[in-house]
């Protein structure tokens, strides 16, 4: 498999994930939000953050691979790496929360009516295109992992005063997510430094996977050479 700006495949799923990102978007903002996460908004939500930035890194792709343009292939191969991320993130806390410990998730569980197609649009659909997209049509990526964890550091931390500003409980108001509502501040900042380090701990992996997928299609090539 070529892993060069103008792939015809990838250009069609990356065009059918802007689409897919955008229905969703368009659905989750479009929902009302109950009378606790009001004053925070849409924007307090990981998931939503996450997708923007998914959609940005698919739309430059898409351009990239219509354009055949190497520049922005290169820009956004080097964007990937943060997107999957994130949505790494998102898909590792939000199913196994949404699947067996619902409450965790959301303060009213028998309330959530968040339809299917709109769930997987926005907490599966990115984080599997970018999955493919590194595994099958890309080149390794060339972040460290000194600077993997320094964006992975600086994200989670970014996200905790975004939250901190958003986020009134003096008035009301909670965490967008019920795991983050918490008595001690202290214990809130460990819960934001574990998903610092599951992000970090998916780039290494993601990075290994790689490695070991792609080094063995390489090899096999290199065998039938000789052959």
């Amino acid at each position: 498999m070529a892993r060069t700006v103008g792939d015809p495949v990838i250009t069609a799923i990356t065009f059918f994930s802007i689409l897919g990102g955008l229905y969703g978007i368009f659905l989750i903002l479009s929902l009302p939000l109950p009378p606790h996460l009001i004053r925070g908004g849409h924007w307090q939500f990981l998931t939503n953050l996450s997708l923007v930035y998914s959609l940005c890194v698919f739309l430059i792709g898409f351009l990239a691979h219509v354009s055949r343009s190497e520049k922005l292939f290169e820009v956004k191969n080097n964007l990937h790496p943060i997107g999957l991320a994130l949505e790494a993130v998102v898909a590792c806390v939000y199913w196994p929360l949404r699947i067996f410990f619902l409450h965790l998730l959301v303060a009213e569980p028998e309330k959530m009516s968040l339809p299917l197609v709109t769930d997987l649009c926005i907490h599966l659909l990115p984080v599997v295109s970018l999955l493919v997209d590194y595994l099958i049509f890309m080149p390794r990526w060339t972040l460290t992992a000194t600077s993997a964890l320094s964006m992975c550091a600086v994200l989670s931390t970014a996200y905790y005063f975004l939250l901190k500003k958003l986020v009134d409980v003096e008035s009301g108001a909670s965490y967008p997510y019920m795991f983050l509502n918490t008595e001690k501040e202290s214990t809130r900042i460990m819960i934001f430094g574990m998903v610092a380090f599951v992000g970090f701990s998916q780039f290494i992996f993601m990075r290994m996977l790689y490695d070991w997928i792609v080094g063995s299609s390489d090899e096999e090539i290199e065998a039938k050479k000789i052959e």
